[in-house]
């Protein structure tokens, strides 16, 4: 009976280890760079205030206020540099003391080589500091099992308030989209 058991226990390591050498060999890192363009005024903007506290207007953290975006990504820093998708969601500040915001956003692939896909980023972003950290936490398409990180920097903040452009930088690990999952 002894003898049966570890038998039983070593097979069942064997399929363990097995099956984790198969799941890594089907991960892959990706690495991203784009812009994003929040268009705030102007004729079409692209970022629409939908809530607000009754802190948001006195407190210079503008706590409470809730945003919701379809913001063009583009390849270049200027907006007619070629679309590579759109980034959509809500974000809300919510520090009291300093402006951040609390993320959560698809970005949705319209063109190029990952067209169809999205990732999936939820997190904290501090406005005033120069590089902000964001994690992304799902995917589809090419990105399925998608974790990884966003790296944030402002690259022009229009002092007319009518459009702000930041330059993102992804590291995506996820399931290379070449394997195909079995339902057996």
């Amino acid at each position: 009976m002894e003898k049966q058991k570890l038998v039983l226990t070593l097979m069942l390591i064997i399929i363990c280890l097995s099956s984790a050498q198969i799941v890594s060999e089907t991960k892959k890192i990706t690495r991203i760079h784009f812009y994003l363009h929040d268009i705030i005024g102007g004729d079409s903007p692209t970022v629409w205030r939908v809530a607000e506290s009754n802190l948001t207007d006195v407190l210079p953290s503008a706590f409470g206020m809730v945003l919701v975006l379809d913001n063009p990504v583009t390849s270049g820093p200027e907006l007619d540099s070629g679309e590579l998708g759109r980034m959509q969601g809500t974000v809300a500040l919510a520090d009291l003391r300093e402006q951040a915001l609390a993320m959560v956003l698809n970005l949705v692939f319209t063109k190029g080589e990952f067209e169809g896909s999205t990732l999936s980023i939820l997190g904290r972003n501090p406005l005033g500091a120069e590089l902000r950290e964001v994690s992304i936490v799902g995917g589809t398409g090419a990105f399925r099992m998608a974790t990884g990180y966003v790296m944030i920097t402002t690259y022009y903040n229009d002092p007319a308030q009518v459009r702000n452009v930041y330059e993102y930088t992804l590291v995506v690990f996820h399931t290379d989209s070449n394997f195909v999952w079995s339902t057996r």
